[in-house]
């Protein structure tokens, strides 16, 4: 018996229409991975019917390319070790990137069919107390979570939006061009994500340097999706409407200490998914 959240109805037009989920060759296609799994002595991977399903539909039922992230996802975990490595939430440089809610999923989509929004804010972090390698580990984490928890995320996709105003150019210069490939290979071949845009507003010279660097990493039909903003102004808005915005940016989409204080809640609740 499959063991699966039902999707709202917006969600599951989205997951038949866009990504070709069929419930009848769903329970087929599940134990078919599963299968897959077990026969792969150098994968120690879950087998559970929603983190498999999340691959599934990040791959658009294609059995092959499930495959092919689900084994780059875990090996991924051994070549990037420090990446993936300690992952306590506990942890105290774990516990202080976690206070200062860098990665804020924000709660309200466009729409119940709607991709979700991830702020990001490397503004709040400082270089002293915080190594940009931990911010990584931090957002990976956060995005494991919604791999399990969040349907918005799974069947329509992120939006990552990067707010940069007044980040410290010590911790931005952290992100060599070695990190920034690594990161960006995970993003493309280990997460089953539907990448629909990455912004990035406020951006000061070097990030803007590393942004432009980070496209001649991706694929066209990514870069298409990539935009850089000087300000939250009006062409921004086209992308991310206002009353999408935290209210602390003139929105609606809940303040950053209550963005905070639910990411975190969530986050150990959930911590067990990265074990």
């Amino acid at each position: 018996m499959v063991l699966l959240r039902k999707l709202s109805a917006e969600l599951q037009e989205v997951a038949e229409g866009e990504l070709g989920e069929n419930f009848l060759r769903l329970e087929e296609d599940l134990e078919y991975i599963r299968e897959w799994i077990n026969k792969q002595p150098h994968l120690k991977a879950r087998t559970d019917d929603q983190f498999l399903l999340a691959f599934l539909r990040g791959c658009k039922f294609s059995l092959q390319r499930t495959q092919e992230k689900l084994d780059y996802y875990y090996t991924a975990k051994t070549i990037v070790a420090e990446l993936f490595s300690n992952r306590d939430p506990y942890d105290p440089d774990i516990q202080e990137v976690l206070r200062l809610g860098p990665v804020l999923p924000l709660p309200n989509t466009a729409g119940p069919e709607g991709p979700r929004i991830i702020l990001l804010q490397s503004s709040v972090l400082n270089p002293d107390k915080v190594q940009y390698i931990v911010f990584l580990k931090v957002f990976l984490m956060i995005l494991d979570i919604l791999l399990q928890e969040d349907d918005n995320f799974t069947v329509a996709g992120v939006a990552f939006w990067s707010e940069g105003k007044n980040s410290s150019i010590r911790f931005i210069m952290q992100l060599t061009p070695a990190l920034l490939k690594k990161i960006h290979v995970i993003m493309q071949k280990a997460y089953p994500i539907r990448l629909k845009g990455v912004y990035s507003t406020h951006c000061p010279p070097i990030a803007e340097t590393l942004f432009n660097l980070s496209k001649s990493f991706s694929p066209e039909k990514l870069t298409k999706r990539m935009f850089l903003y000087s300000e939250i102004g009006e062409e921004f808005c086209k992308q991310i409407p206002k009353h999408l915005h935290p209210k602390d940016f003139g929105g609606a989409n809940g303040s950053l200490e209550e963005l905070k204080s639910k990411t975190n809640a969530l986050f150990f609740l959930r911590f067990y998914y990265l074990l």
